[in-house]
């Protein structure tokens, strides 16, 4: 499974170096649903969707960011 950024209404992933891209083989993964979640909310300006990818069988579900951030203060003791 990747974990990808999208933006969803020009349709592209997010790719390295901070480019979009078309093929989501070549985007960005994230590996950590936390992580890209965190990286959406940072862009409020853009519409994006954290995809889970999966290859066999392939597929992918969109989630909204703000389920994928961990917004609960943790206590250390």
């Amino acid at each position: 499974m990747k974990v990808l950024l999208r933006d969803e209404q020009a349709r592209l992933y997010h790719g390295p170096n901070d480019t979009w891209v078309i093929d989501p083989t070549t985007a960005t993964d994230y590996r950590m649903v936390e992580r890209a979640g965190h990286e959406a909310v940072q862009r409020p300006a853009q519409m994006l969707a954290v995809v889970l990818r999966y290859d066999n069988p392939e597929c992918e579900l969109a989630l909204n960011p703000a389920f994928c951030v961990n917004k609960v203060p943790v206590r250390m003791t």
